[in-house]
């Protein structure tokens, strides 16, 4: 029927005169079956309509839970499934209609107006059932039945009239009306199965449900395990969150708690059991780690599996769309019968163009869904990973450390390192089985496209692939090597970092700084190789494809003397960019595949060796024991022994029953956590009011706890504030004192506390508040004057058992040692003042505040990096301000990795993608040309194109890499130079939070600018911590004179004139020296005392121009040790400081870093740090192992060989800062006796733990508040009975 002038009108059955015939039977007439398939799509929204508007939310208020997320009806996920699966047929119906439509003479609205409401019903379907099941209505979903089942009906008559037509398998409608049959089928019987399980209707008891847990618990805001199916697959639930995070800054409890299911305990005690499950079973003897993580994780994986399958499949409608979009064939008018192909639709650029929308929004929304799915997984299994590792470490034995087997780095290593390895490798673990896949189906199509020619571009993939692998393997080998070297050059600057304070006195950073720098130069070579491989794994990767492209389309031209058309070249092109996902991820996925293999046998535990030896002991239950012995006699591993830290090689440690598994342990060396005060002291136990005031006031802890910010919910540990030792130690003792155990035992609690607060904790806490409860208490001490105390004493001496009774049996039966001990007791193990240490740690945290709060008000821009108790890492903490890109500090970044570098990568990569542009025009201007001639020249141009494109990928993949590492080697050694020569102030309050080894990252993530800025300013903070250490003035190491001018034997005489001198910490705060004088001759013996805050410490670290001289000088023999160059100054004196400070390497090393000293002159200082016949026993003698931090020795013998270390460097001015607080008192003894008389004829100046050392000397100094209160012969201002120094004496006898 030819169109009129006015247009084709608008008919539902068109204008033909028997279009509305019902002479052959209703039935029989298309129109009328088309009419009753609108009938249920009418029926549903006439009914839900209603329902939607009125009761819409009106039952979200009554019960608190997250209402949109309550999933209560069975099959939910098959029903939306099947929902979208309707909606895409019935957008295929109604464009098959449409088409029909246009190529008919008249319009026919009953061709594509059912399947447009059939669109809207299904729609509203789904939109109604979500609120039916979040009101928890499930009577209303009796409507959807009914619709289902009309719905099914009525196309099922439509199904068998198409069926009687004998040419109908060639229509497309069939199959389509097929499709629609088996769709509401299936609804239809989904519905059937909700009523057979919540029986909401039919039956006499519906079935009663409670929402999941989880939705229970207002704090659990992670719903996308709860959510619509829709809402998954779009993170639509996210909106709220992603809103408010947009309007203010996001904090950590607005993200909330995750559900049970996503927690590490559940997912810990998933692949626990998984692996007890193989322990168990006969058939698998050995339980493998890859088998535990496949029965726990396997599931989720096959799922994303599935999701990456189609989400590949429908990455190739792409190409196939293209290229009929490009081929524009034109249709023709057919008779009014007309009923498309579906070859027909498929050849209509029009719909071409629709389905290629909707098979890029469902790929990506499968490929979504399977990286989530994958990440999820990922995370889940390495949060199980590391439970089974923590857990495992908490089992470790101590000795396992002590002795060298597994270290820190290792366990660090095995935490951070490995198990993200597994994770990763689980994360890319779909495209391991996709990626075959994916290149296979891509060949076949580019063998349909271009024919045998494909065939050449596939052999370039093929015959490239082994290489790629061959550069995966490399890396991965490199990639370990650096790791080596990554490890051995971290652990030596953590050593560094935490000995800064003894390697500037001794004048040592330089060596040590050599020592990593050596370090760095093999993990730069390694780097430099690792970046040559990575860069020609990109090269390979961005490269292949255009090689391929070009090998095919030259192949062709060869073969067919033309160019390939505009359809063939744009689907080929198509493929090949689709073909560089898997080529781009196979090096990567193989990489990470041998690394995870290597990762899943790296799971091991070492054994250790012994220390103690024929020990037979009772502890008595519910009785105070004390262990006492000198340094390294083995009372702190018999704890440990007993706590089973230790391996025993012959005997064991028997337990009553009810004591095993409670014991509280105080170790010697305090350990927090990062947390509040009370989380530490608590500890995971419940918390009890009145017992924690107890444990509080026990401690003497209120007074430190009111100088804290936030009080006891103060932050403290490595992260938080900076705490004394003292203040440290209380705390950890404070925790075994909470914990409600049988047994208690404390390692040297009062090593780091006054005779105030000793007394105050043994009567308090432990005499009472322990002794009270019955409970057993173990104490090791070398305060003995509380041996009165105990009921039980264990002597021990060189890992064996002296003697052991009761303090009566003892001076009965061993008369010589009590004696021995009597003598000690006369001198009550106590410090200097009664104000005591306690007082300067409670004005350090004062002065720390105070310090933090000028230096702000001068700099507000660093308050982060500056103010001390700040926690930069602290996720809070990052996130309190709006940031910003740091484009400001990538600049910084880039150009620390040189300018030329920089320019050649920007232009590189701004020319590479030019040319692949310009690839892709000269493609389509080349295909429609038709003349030989001109076919021939654009031949020649794109060659010289697409080789242009190779070789500036080769140019941006090795400037992008080298970049990083110029970069990275420049601010590393710029960094160590500053970190090492900066002020100790400094270091301590900033050095341990900064990190330079993620520069060489960096980079990589320019690449990818737009989808990772969040990631991009997470890695600059770390630039931005660098550069603002780089920003800091480092120590003069200069001086005013030349290092030349000093005589090489200076100070020959050690003559000291101390003349009007002032100092202070900091510009900021206020002097703790002030116009202080004094005059040693050389060799006099001093002792400087004082209370704690005096000004002794400051003036020791002041003969180092440790601290700023402001005002004054110091003169040793002759020259102002302020116009020295710090290098020459610090080597020409020796200190041993309090804290004992070794080294991970030899005793050798720890002793004579420097090389410059005999054998026999290191084991003389041995000798006279009662060391030498202990080494002499040791393996390797002088070459024996010190393990990192000295942990192999006691505190005790640490403390000895830093006394060692000090004697042997032989200079005339020796000092002795409170040396000897970590030893016995016999010990003691001895070394002021070898101190006496090895320098004899050196100048010794010691600053007093204990008076009665100060005796013997020549001149005592006693200071008060930064002033030289008394100055003269100790036996003069003895005679002073109301001096200072007087009544120091009377308190330390």
């Amino acid at each position: 029927m030819e169109q009129s002038d006015g247009g084709r009108a608008l008919s539902f059955c068109g204008n033909k005169s028997n279009a509305y015939s019902v002479t052959k039977g209703v039935l029989n007439n298309p129109c009328f079956v088309d009419a009753l398939n609108l009938v249920p799509h009418v029926f549903l929204l006439f009914i839900t309509f209603p329902i939607l508007f009125i009761g819409w939310g009106s039952q979200s208020s009554k019960v608190q839970i997250h209402h949109n997320t309550w999933l209560h009806f069975p099959g939910h996920n098959m029903r939306w499934i099947l929902t979208f699966l309707l909606l895409l047929v019935h957008v295929c119906e109604f464009s098959e209609g449409i088409v029909c439509n246009m190529v008919m003479g008249t319009n026919h609205l009953h061709l594509f107006m059912p399947a447009f409401m059939g669109f809207v019903a299904a729609t509203t379907s789904v939109i109604y059932y979500h609120n039916i099941e979040t009101s928890n209505f499930p009577k209303l979903l009796l409507v959807l039945f009914i619709y289902w089942v009309l719905a099914f009906i009525t196309k099922s008559i439509k199904l068998w009239k198409f069926a009687e037509d004998k040419d109908a398998s060639q229509y497309l409608r069939l199959y389509i009306t097929a499709l629609l049959v088996i769709l509401y089928g299936l609804l239809m019987a989904v519905e059937i199965n909700v009523i057979r399980v919540r029986k909401y209707v039919f039956f006499a008891n519906p079935q009663k449900v409670k929402p999941p847990e989880d939705l229970q618990d207002l704090g659990v805001r992670f719903l996308q395990p709860f959510v619509n199916l829709l809402s998954k697959a779009t993170y639509w639930w996210m909106n709220p969150l992603i809103v408010g995070a947009h309007k203010r800054p996001i904090e950590l409890k607005k993200i909330g708690k995750l559900p049970i299911a996503m927690r590490a305990l559940t997912n810990y005690l998933r692949l626990k059991d998984a692996y007890e499950d193989q322990r168990v079973s006969r058939w698998r003897p050995s339980p493998s780690i890859w088998r535990s993580m496949y029965r726990a994780f396997g599931r989720p994986i096959l799922l994303s599996s599935t999701f990456r399958y189609l989400a590949d499949l429908l990455g190739f409608a792409g190409p196939l769309c293209i290229s009929g979009i490009v081929t524009k064939r034109n249709l023709i008018f057919v008779p009014v019968n007309y009923h498309m192909s579906y070859r027909e639709l498929l050849e209509n650029s029009s719909i071409l163009a629709v389905l290629l929308f909707l098979a890029l929004i469902l790929q990506r929304t499968f490929l979504q869904a399977s990286y989530y799915v994958t990440i999820e997984t990922g995370i889940n299994m390495r949060g199980a990973l590391l439970a089974m590792i923590y857990n495992k470490i908490l089992r470790l034995s101590t000795s396992n450390m002590s002795m060298g087997e597994m270290t820190l780095g290792q366990i660090n290593n095995l935490v951070a390192i490995e198990t993200n390895q597994l994770m990763w490798f689980l994360f890319l673990c779909p495209n391991l089985w996709a990626m075959p896949v994916q290149i296979v189906m891509g060949i076949i199509l580019l063998r349909h496209f271009m024919g045998p020619s494909a065939l050449v571009g596939a052999s370039v993939i093929v015959l490239l692939a082994p290489v790629q692998y061959l550069i995966a393997t490399k890396l991965a080998d490199t990639q370990k090597i650096t790791l080596e070297h990554s490890t051995d050059r971290v652990k030596k600057t953590t050593e560094i970092l935490k000995g800064i304070k003894l390697l500037k006195l001794y004048a040592w950073e330089n060596i040590f700084c050599d020592s990593v720098e050596e370090t760095r130069g093999k993990e730069l070579t390694s780097l430099r190789t690792f970046a040559f491989y990575t860069s020609m794994s990109i090269f390979m990767n961005a490269a292949i494809p255009i090689a391929a492209v070009l090998a095919t389309f030259v192949t062709y031209h060869i073969l067919n003397e033309k160019g390939p058309s505009p359809s063939q070249a744009f689907a080929a092109l198509s493929l090949f960019h689709i073909l560089v996902t898997p080529l781009f991820l196979l090096s990567t996925v193989v990489r990470f595949a041998v690394k995870a293999l290597v990762t899943g046998g790296s799971f091991t535990w070492g054994n250790n060796l012994l220390t103690l030896s024929d020990i037979n002991i009772r502890i008595p239950t519910g009785q105070l024991t004390m262990i006492v012995g000198q340094v390294g006699c083995g009372k702190s591993s018999l704890l440990l022994a007993m706590l089973g830290e230790m391996q025993a090689i012959e005997g064991g440690v028997y337990w009553s029953n009810k004591n095993r598994n409670s014991v509280a342990y105080a170790a010697q060396k305090s350990w927090l956590l990062n947390a509040t005060v009370e989380e530490n002291i608590t500890f995971g136990s419940p918390f009890n009011k009145q017992r924690y005031k107890a444990v509080i006031d026990a401690c003497s802890l209120q007074p430190d706890i009111d100088l804290l910010p936030f009080g006891d919910q103060t932050e403290i540990g490595e992260r938080g504030i900076n705490l004394s030792g003292g203040q440290r130690q209380r705390i950890c003792v404070a925790r075994a004192l909470y914990q409600n155990t049988n047994i208690v035992f404390l390692d040297d609690p009062f090593s780091a506390l006054d005779i105030h607060l000793s007394d105050h904790l043994m009567q308090e806490g432990i005499l009472k508040f322990l002794q009270d409860d019955k409970r057993t208490v173990v104490l090791v001490t070398h305060k003995l004057q509380y041996l009165i105390h105990a009921d039980w004493i264990i002597a021990m001496k060189d890992g064996t058992v002296l003697r052991e009774g009761t303090l009566k049996d003892i001076q009965t039966h061993d008369v010589e040692l009590y004696d021995h001990w009597k003598t000690l007791m006369n001198r009550q193990d106590q410090e200097l003042e009664k104000d005591s240490q306690t007082t300067l740690e409670r004005k350090t945290l004062r002065r720390a505040f105070y310090s933090r709060e000028a230096k702000n008000q001068i700099d507000d821009e660093d308050e982060g990096d500056r103010f001390l108790f700040s926690d930069d890492d602290n996720f809070s903490t990052t996130t309190n301000r709006r940031s910003k890109i740091p484009w400001k500090v990538c600049w910084c970044y880039l150009s620390s990795g040189g300018f030329f570098m920089v320019f050649l990568m920007i232009f590189s990569k701004l020319l590479k993608h030019s040319v692949i542009v310009a690839i892709d025009y000269w493609l389509a201007n080349w295909t429609s040309k038709i003349s030989n001639r001109q076919d021939s020249y654009s031949l020649l141009v794109f060659i010289i194109l697409c080789a242009a494109g190779i070789t500036l990928c080769l140019i941006t993949s090795l400037t992008v890499e080298f970049l990083g590492l110029s970069a990275a080697t420049n601010l590393h050694h710029n960094l160590l130079n500053k970190i090492i020569h900066a002020p100790i102030r400094y270091i301590k309050q900033n050095c341990n939070k900064t990190r330079v080894d993620i520069c060489k990252r960096v980079t990589n993530y320019l690449n990818w600018v737009v989808r990772n800025l969040a990631d991009l300013e997470v890695q600059m903070a770390a630039v931005k911590k660098v550069n603002s250490f780089l920003s800091t003035e480092s120590e003069n190491y200069e001086g005013s004179m030349d290092a030349s001018q000093v005589p090489e034997n200076w100070p020959q005489d050690g003559e000291i004139k101390i003349q009007g001198l002032c100092v202070r910490y900091d510009p900021m705060l206020k002097p703790v020296l002030k116009h202080v004088n004094a005059y040693i001759k050389p060799g006099q013996k001093v002792g400087i005392c004082g209370r704690t805050g005096s000004g002794k410490s400051s003036l020791s670290l002041a003969f180092f121009n440790m601290v700023d001289v402001f005002e004054g000088k110091i003169i040793i023999d002759g020259i102002d040790i302020c116009k020295l160059p710090l290098q020459t100054l610090r080597s020409r004196l020796s200190i041993i400081l309090q804290d004992p400070v070794l080294f991970s390497g030899s005793i050798r090393f720890n002793l004579d870093p420097e090389k410059m000293c005999t054998d026999d002159r290191l084991w003389e200082a041995l000798e006279i740090a009662q060391l030498k016949n202990m080494v002499k026993a040791l393996p390797g003698g002088l070459d024996a192992v010190v393990t990192e931090g000295g942990e192999n020795f006691s505190v005790g013998q640490r403390q000895l060989f830093c006394l060692a270390r000090a004697f042997v460097r032989k200079s005339s001015i020796f000092i002795m800062d409170e040396a000897t607080a970590s030893i016995d008192m016999a010990t003691e003894n001895i070394l002021q006796k070898v101190v006496m008389t090895a320098f004899a004829d050196r100048t010794v100046v010691t600053i007093a733990h204990r008076v009665h050392t100060i005796l013997t000397a020549d001149l005592v100094i006693v200071m008060k508040r930064g002033n030289i209160m008394e100055y003269d012969k100790p036996e003069t201002l003895l005679e002073q009975e109301d001096g200072m120094f007087a009544s120091f004496v009377k308190a330390d006898m």
